[in-house]
């Protein structure tokens, strides 16, 4: 019984994370036998973990026909960057006394590896980039509580990639985003950082005004 619950946990995380990655499109059906051999899984273990993701609003159940992956619904994208911002700015402030000129290096390195994707890398490199430079800055923060919540949350906004970067523009400034923090960390100002990670997380293409009488389908086509 154990083992089948860490089981199903196990690989609704790995189908997220692929989700993520931007293997499936929002809207698209999944066949439970492709899952299965993609992720080397029983039919059993499959079909609990997308109940489990269901649960979460990763992907939707359609009865008589399958699970697909949910399209995006903008007010909850724009809800979950609020609580985002509110939990990294947080984990930011709080991981600044520990922040040495050796972490801010390291740091700098993760934002040249992002740079670096958004120029030339495919949207997988530009994601693990990304989630590198914020997961290594969290890493200093002390309570780790606050870090799982706050990771958990920002990944379940990642859920439509199409959404947060639609364009080469929004990647730019995501990372011009990056070297902001970074500039905020080095004045040792809490205040600073806290701003400089809120207005990175809540300058997303999610919270555009123009988006308010878009067409969800014409949203994610972008």
């Amino acid at each position: 019984m154990a083992r089948s619950t860490v089981r199903k946990r196990h690989l609704a995380a790995e189908i997220a994370a692929a989700i993520r990655a931007g293997a499936y499109r929002s809207g698209e059906w999944l066949r439970q036998v492709d899952l299965e051999e993609r992720f080397d899984a029983t039919r059993f273990d499959v079909r609990a973990a997308l109940a489990e993701l269901a649960l979460r609003q990763t992907v939707e159940h359609v009865p008589n026909r399958g699970f697909r992956i949910a399209m995006p619904d903008l007010r909850r994208v724009r809800d979950m960057l609020e609580v985002r911002a509110l939990l990294e700015s947080e984990a930011a402030v709080s991981a600044l006394p520990r922040l040495d000129d050796a972490a801010l290096r390291l740091l700098e390195t993760k934002a040249d590896a992002f740079d670096q994707a958004v120029m030339e890398g495919t949207m997988t490199s530009q994601s693990q980039t990304n989630l590198d430079f914020h997961d290594t800055l969290y890493s200093f923060a002390p309570n780790r509580v606050l870090v799982e919540v706050a990771t958990e949350t920002r990944d379940r906004a990642r859920l439509w990639p199409l959404v947060l970067w639609p364009s080469v523009r929004a990647l730019r400034r995501s990372a011009e985003g990056h070297r902001k923090i970074i500039a905020a960390l080095r004045s040792r100002n809490p205040a600073a950082v806290s701003a400089s990670v809120r207005a990175h997380i809540l300058d997303s293409p999610a919270n555009d005004p123009a988006l308010d009488t878009a067409e969800t389908d014409s949203m994610v086509e972008k």
